[in-house]
């Protein structure tokens, strides 16, 4: 087979025509019909038209979509009049006279089996596989399936498995016959994407823009393909290449350092950007930290240097608090000075690409990083390298006022298990001062990703054991970012832990906001859903499924959800009706309760509540002591996997929402904690209820139990841990 692939990409590197793409499919196994050209005008000596049902196209001049300029006609039986007809029908559709009309041997297609296969080129993810629904179908309900080169024949089979007409192509449906073997159509595209991986090492100079064959026919026996579109371009010089950073050293510079230095602090204005991290540094951070300013002079009774240059030694992190004009000279001092001894550098400055008149900087910025060579640099843009795993070398540089925002954390911090990977600072500041109790690790802003960008941060966190759920907010990726990023989060995936990634710039008139904001590109949504969702990445729409999503994965990381039947108890019938709506959404059951729980419920509901039914609906006038018993007996249980409380504390019944919430081990917050540390199964809280009520949340949350403000979304935020864990 590697033969096989080589050749075919061997035909094609030397051959970027259609006539030999047609070549390179037919060594993989994929043939056109038999096909003639011939001038409509001048059909040479009698008896060159062949006999029997043919398919008439034009394809002179390249025509997108024939079947809309009548440039594609099925005729039984082909004559040199009929011929001259269809040609004289097309000219002048199409602006000039047709010259040439191929005749291709017409296959029959059942319903539903043209197939769209073709390669794309995105800017971030680099040649893309796309598979889906053919014809006029591929544009009217756009069904694909996308992937990268080198993906596995499992794999792709899991994907098309999972499309809408797939019983129609790959198996028997309603007493037709499989249209199509996926076991062996999955191989033939995995050898594609692999002919088009080794086409790439022999052609690097050339990019296949798109490579689509439309539509493919599935007839039953060996697919066929019926149309062939080929576009190549050459590949733009970038005479600025960046090395990528070494993860070993950002590593080091982020919970290792023993020295930080600050180029840019004010000895005069406290609030000054430098002069605020060059502080936080000396309240804070264990090691040596020195101030720049080309100035000199002393702050705190601490030598300020005048130059990078001047430094006793080299940092492991220099953060350049200078204005851009200057930020780039900084860097190339500190390069020069201490060469690959240096440790990470934040910039961060703004005034380059993502504003007008920019671009200059940037150019300039980005040559002194490519000399850079591994050094980890972040930004610019930037204002976050923070870490909290209880390292003496734990470095928190941001740039926040002290005490306007919360860093959450546990006491201990080996139950710090976030990590945030961020293209936006104030997305760092929003999402921390948000979440008050989960278990933040460490975060690093990449800003406009120069150099180091998400893809990097990501790769950090799957190296990190310590590391159980990844929060990425991303608004676009640079050249060839994107491949690095699917890898970085299947290694993730690998290691057990949850990736979740927010994309801004989904809609064009985001992306353009995403461009003046950090000088992303954020390329085409559906490829990076599709993708990065195929290496295990859960790519969320909105802000609140992604705050519940990081919030549940951290907290419940040792609490992998192993089935999906739930058990739901409520004070309120509609919460329990919607929470049931949701877990359905996300394939989770609810089967109805076994003896043991009625036996709890039957005396304190009597004949006036169903205690037979899941969920089960306590009613308002339900005292505390009935949700532990009752949650016990279902968690004991082989019926069940999880637990969802939907608390509705307005009811006269229940005393424990209001404070003292412990003192009597009855209550229901005691009972929820118990519960929580003695099984394994999932428990997850709603309190559907105002301000008041705060302090019963803060509580549970403070023993790592996930709370949220309606049984709907808790609901919701059980059913993503199912289908990220299950």
């Amino acid at each position: 087979m590697e033969t096989t692939i080589k050749k075919a990409a061997q035909i094609l590197a030397a051959d970027l025509s259609i006539a030999g793409a047609k070549k390179a499919l037919a060594v993989l196994g994929l043939t056109f019909p038999k096909s003639w050209e011939v001038n409509p005008y001048d059909l040479g000596e009698p008896g060159t038209l062949p006999d029997g049902p043919v398919v008439l196209k034009v394809s002179q001049p390249f025509i997108a979509h024939k079947t809309e300029v009548g440039a594609v006609q099925a005729v039984s039986q082909v004559t040199a009049e009929g011929l001259r007809q269809f040609a004289d029908s097309v000219s002048p559709k199409i602006g000039q006279n047709v010259e040439k009309v191929v005749l291709e041997e017409k296959i029959a297609i059942p319903e539903g089996g043209e197939v769209l296969l073709s390669v794309l080129h995105d800017e971030s993810f680099g040649p893309v596989v796309v598979f889906g629904e053919g014809g006029r179908l591929t544009e009217l309900r756009r069904q694909v399936a996308r992937w990268l080169p080198g993906t596995s024949a499992e794999k792709i089979a899991s994907l098309l498995q999972g499309m809408p007409l797939s019983k129609l192509w790959f198996t028997e449906y309603r007493q037709q016959p499989a249209q199509c073997d996926l076991q062996s159509w999955s191989i033939f595209l995995q050898s594609f994407g692999q002919m088009l991986a080794e086409f790439y090492r022999l052609r690097p100079d050339v990019i296949i823009r798109d490579l689509e064959i439309n539509p493919v026919a599935f007839t039953g026996g060996a697919p066929r393909a019926l149309d062939l579109l080929l576009t190549v371009e050459a590949v733009k010089k970038n005479d600025t290449v960046m090395a990528r950073p070494s993860l070993e050293r950002l590593q080091r510079s982020l919970t290792g350092a023993k020295s930080v230095a600050v180029a840019g602090v004010s000895t005069s204005d406290k609030n000054q950007l430098g002069a605020v991290i060059y502080q936080r540094l000396l309240r804070e951070f264990a090691g040596e930290a020195w101030a720049i300013n080309p100035k000199g002079g002393e702050i705190a009774g601490k030598k300020v240097y005048t130059n990078v240059a001047e430094l006793p030694q080299a940092p492991d992190v220099l953060v350049v608090a200078l204005a851009a004009r200057f930020t780039a000279a900084t860097l190339k001092q500190a390069y020069e000075a201490f060469g690959d001894e240096l440790g990470t550098v934040l910039m961060l400055a703004s005034g380059y690409d993502e504003t007008s008149g920019g671009a200059d900087l940037a150019k300039e910025l980005k040559e002194v990083i490519s000399q850079a060579g591994a050094t980890p640099v972040v930004g610019p843009n930037t204002m976050a390298l923070f870490a909290q795993t209880g390292s003496a070398g734990d470095v928190k540089v941001d740039f926040l006022p002290q005490g306007r925002v919360s860093i959450p954390s546990f006491t201990d911090p080996a139950h710090n298990n976030v990590a945030l990977v961020l293209q936006s600072g104030a997305r760092f500041a929003s999402f921390l001062d948000r979440q008050p109790h989960i278990g933040f690790r460490w975060s690093i802003m990449v800003g406009n990703a120069y150099q180091v960008d998400v893809a990097d941060g990501v790769a950090l966190a799957a190296q990190d054991d310590a590391v159980k759920v990844v929060a990425v907010y991303c608004e676009g990726l640079s050249c060839g970012a994107g491949k690095r990023l699917v890898d970085a989060v299947a290694a993730c995936r690998r290691a057990g832990k949850v990736v979740a990634i927010q994309k801004g710039g989904r809609t064009a008139q985001g992306a353009a906001t995403a461009r003046s904001h950090t000088a992303s590109m954020s390329g085409s949504h559906a490829v990076f859903t599709d993708l990065l969702t195929a290496a295990g990445a859960y790519v969320v729409e909105a802000e609140t499924e992604f705050l519940d999503l990081v919030r549940i994965a951290s907290l419940l990381a040792e609490k992998k959800s192993r089935g999906p039947r739930v058990f739901v108890i409520n004070g309120a019938g509609y919460e329990g009706v919607l929470s049931a709506d949701e877990l359905s959404r996300y394939g989770m059951t609810l089967p109805k309760p076994p003896a043991a729980v009625t036996e709890v419920l039957q005396p304190v509901l009597g004949k006036i509540l169903d205690s037979t039914n899941n969920p089960a609906d306590v009613g308002p006038a339900a005292p505390d002591q009935v949700y532990g018993p009752a949650v016990e007996a279902a968690l004991e249980s082989d019926v069940y996997d999880a637990c969802l409380f939907t608390v509705m504390p307005h009811g006269n019944g229940m005393q424990g929402v209001l404070p003292p919430y412990e003192g009597d081990d009855s209550l229901l917050g005691p009972s929820i904690v118990r519960l929580s540390q003695k099984f394994a199964k999932p428990i997850v809280v709603s309190v559907n209820g105002g301000a008041k009520y705060d302090g019963f949340r803060n509580y549970l949350a403070e023993h790592s139990i996930p709370v949220f403000p309606d049984g709907e979304r808790a609901a919701r935020a059980l059913g993503l841990w199912y289908k990220l864990t299950r």
